[in-house]
């Protein structure tokens, strides 16, 4: 009788976008900035904090508070179409009592952050989400309206970097988590693999760009790679492997961005 009523509510309740990046995805974002903060910056970031603390500790507390913070619940993600290639503020970033996106957060964050005049705690609050923003809007089923962000888009994918098992979930969730645990056991496992992928590279060119250019770039990964497959098809190792070279990249791409915009911001 509990699972038949589990079920019922479960039919009837809304659908809500799944959380961003696991704890995974944002540690990594998270380590691959530390790194390369400048002197100034990791010292500001220390004193915003107030001691010694990594940026892959706080890296998910956005997600801790998003639902006493009802206001950041679209600070997560923003909706663009899948038929769309362009960013529209009125059709994609509109103010609801769930906030805009987060293209805007991002911006409001940075004022804060860079404000000196600022309180101690809204200036270490705009750090901590710039943190996770940063990374959330690398993730390409966070720049999509289509199917609630791929949530109501069921598939069947790996749950072990074995292969051993496969289950039910949804689109979203491959892409927040499934890819980076289908591919190893630990998440400093896969920040060697992102480090892999930024050696050699130009770094100041990757780190540049706006949020809105970062969304779009995100939002062509959804479209090329991640809704290539049908509804409730299970994904294969091919799918895997396309999958893992799109994460690779953007969660390198997100590091190197989140030191940037600290370190102009924390001189």
């Amino acid at each position: 009788m509990r699972s038949i009523w589990l079920a019922l509510l479960l039919a009837i309740a809304p659908i809500e976008r799944a959380l961003p990046w696991g704890s995974e995805g944002h540690s990594i974002v998270a380590e691959i900035a530390q790194r390369r903060l400048s002197p100034a910056a990791s010292q500001k970031v220390r004193e915003i904090l107030k001691g010694n603390v990594s940026l892959a500790s706080i890296s998910s507390w956005a997600d801790d508070v998003r639902a006493q913070r009802v206001k950041t619940t679209k600070e997560h993600f923003v909706d663009i179409p899948l038929s769309a290639s362009n960013y529209d503020p009125a059709r994609d970033c509109t103010d609801t009592p769930k906030g805009d996106c987060i293209i805007n957060a991002i911006e409001r964050n940075k004022q804060t952050l860079a404000d000196p005049n600022a309180a101690a705690l809204q200036r270490q609050e705009a750090l901590m989400f710039l943190v996770h923003f940063i990374g959330d809007i690398h993730q390409p089923l966070h720049t999509v309206d289509d199917f609630v962000g791929g949530n109501t888009f069921p598939v069947s994918f790996f749950v072990d970097p074995g292969k051993h098992r496969v289950e039910a979930t949804n689109l979203h969730v491959v892409w927040d988590t499934g890819v980076i645990q289908a591919t190893s056991w630990a998440w400093g496992s896969y920040l060697t693999r992102a480090e892999a992928w930024l050696a050699g590279k130009d770094i100041t060119a990757l780190s540049a760009g706006s949020p809105e250019e970062w969304a779009l770039a995100a939002h062509k990964d959804a479209v090329d790679v991640a809704f290539t497959i049908q509804q409730n098809e299970q994904l294969s190792e091919d799918y895997l492997k396309r999958a893992q070279q799109v994460v690779d990249r953007q969660l390198a791409l997100a590091g190197v961005r989140l030191a940037r915009v600290l370190n102009e911001i924390l001189q």
